[in-house]
């Protein structure tokens, strides 16, 4: 397969959070724009609220439904919304369904 297609099927655990698992695909290592991933949060489970002083950070939700913190406040996401969380502003996601709650994240520029 090229090193332009990448097909992979293997989640890694997420260091911080539990239930929370990652699946990455193209990182600096590849280029120095950007870097994205796929993220998997499990019912009842969130990325807790954080900031990211480097990258502004910018997500699709393929799959699912839960809620976004931007802006001092939590909203209501679900399949098909885009949501951004721009360089230094607190950030977090939380699952609030009963489906796995599916998501593309990138980083501009990339973060590892």
């Amino acid at each position: 397969m090229s090193e332009k297609i990448l097909s992979t099927e293997e989640y890694v655990n997420h260091p911080k959070e539990i239930g929370v698992k990652m699946k990455h695909f193209f990182s600096n290592a590849d280029n120095d724009r950007l870097n994205n991933l796929e993220v998997r949060i499990d019912p009842g489970c969130q990325i807790s609220q954080h900031i990211h002083d480097n990258s502004s950070e910018f997500y699709y939700v393929v799959d699912g439904s839960g809620d976004f913190f931007i802006n001092g406040q939590w909203s209501q996401v679900k399949k098909g919304d885009a949501m951004k969380a721009p360089m230094g502003e607190e950030h977090g996601l939380k699952n609030t369904g009963h489906e796995p709650f599916i998501l593309f994240s990138t980083f501009s520029p990339p973060t590892r």
